[in-house]
């Protein structure tokens, strides 16, 4: 019953994660009518993705495997990029006029980039719970504080801006350079802060697994312990 409950909570988190992007996504965007369907497929797709992982986690004899299923998740979460069809479906309920040629590509990353972030998250944290029910270390390269930073930097208002107006550049755009400047130092300081914080987290991982006794040094060090609780209680 704990893991029922512990795996409805990385749900309920990986939603909250996948809804806020969808719904600033959507906001930026101007959708419409369609939006509910775009919900309702970022809503399907955190479940189908919480059931694989759970899957997994009852199968799984190494955390690499969870790692695999991360990927193949991810590769489906890009799905809409491969089916126009899907999404012109789903752009044909739209009624916004001045989204007329281009929403196509704006409900393909409102249903791509929430999908990615919940595969993110539930990775995470089943990985996370994994190693820890199987007594091992849960700490991880993956650069955890540079992801949330890079969410919150591209995903507002101004973020998203920079990246519209630097991907769409226009002859009469004479703001384009200063935008396509600032847009691709940021970008720059963000891939610059990962690659800082997966080098710090590798050092300490490396420290603990140095650290850490050999699987042929544990039993002695287990009996050494036991001997020494022995003599104290004597």
């Amino acid at each position: 019953m704990a893991a029922v409950f512990a795996f409805l909570g990385i749900w309920l988190i990986s939603l909250v994660v996948a809804l806020l992007a969808a719904l600033q996504l959507g906001d930026f965007f101007g959708a419409n009518n369609e939006f509910g369907l775009v919900i309702l497929g970022v809503m399907g797709f955190t479940v189908f993705a919480l059931l694989a992982f759970a899957l997994a986690y009852a199968l799984a004899r190494r955390a690499a495997v969870l790692a695999f299923v991360a990927l193949a998740l991810a590769a489906v979460a890009l799905a809409p990029v491969a089916l126009p069809g899907l999404v012109q479906a789903i752009a044909d309920r739209s009624t916004n006029p001045y989204t007329v040629g281009i929403e196509n590509t704006s409900i393909t990353l409102e249903l791509v980039i929430p999908a990615l972030a919940a595969v993110l998250v539930q990775w995470g944290l089943v990985r996370r719970r994994w190693r820890r029910a199987a007594a091992e270390d849960d700490f991880t390269r993956w650069p955890w504080i540079a992801t949330a930073v890079a969410g919150l930097v591209v995903l507002n208002p101004f973020g998203l801006a920079f990246l519209q107006s630097s991907l769409q550049r226009s002859p009469s755009d004479l703001m384009w350079q200063f935008t396509a400047t600032v847009t691709g130092a940021g970008l720059a300081a963000l891939l610059v802060m990962a690659w800082i914080e997966c080098y710090i987290r590798d050092r300490i991982l490396n420290r603990r697994l140095a650290a850490s006794p050999s699987p042929q040094e544990a039993p002695s060090i287990a009996a050494r312990r036991q001997g020494g609780s022995a003599k104290l209680s004597a």
